[in-house]
């Protein structure tokens, strides 16, 4: 009896920390992911900062200033919507890993529990 209780237990905490380490590797990817977007996002603002400096130095009159700002703020918004749009996957992507995982866990303590209460023949 009392072997049985210690070897449920052992099996109860690997279950455990095997699921912990699956959350472990779901939250490392999605901050991996979202990392990426926002260091994307900062070369972005970057590039729009560095173009529009050089527009500043090279135009001939202010007319050109405008229509060239003009310009780089309808490419900037593009590529922004676009990282918007991608981290709007990541965040989906990551959403569904975790409903997987914790219907993954109601699962196994389910089957655990319906193992525990079980008589032993």
């Amino acid at each position: 009896m009392q072997n049985d209780l210690i070897q449920q237990w052992t099996e109860l905490n690997k279950t455990a920390i095997a699921a912990i380490k699956e959350l472990g590797d779901i939250n490392s990817q999605a901050m991996n992911s979202l990392a990426e977007r926002q260091i994307e996002m900062m070369n972005l603002y970057m590039e729009g900062g560095s173009k529009q400096l050089e527009v500043a130095s090279t135009a001939q009159n202010p007319q050109d200033v405008v229509a060239a700002q003009s310009r780089l703020f309808t490419e900037l918004n593009e590529k922004l919507m676009d990282n918007a749009r991608q981290t709007t996957e990541v965040l989906a992507d990551v959403k569904g890993k975790l409903a997987a995982w914790v219907e993954k866990g109601m699962e196994t303590a389910k089957a655990t529990t319906t193992a525990a209460i079980t008589p032993k023949k």
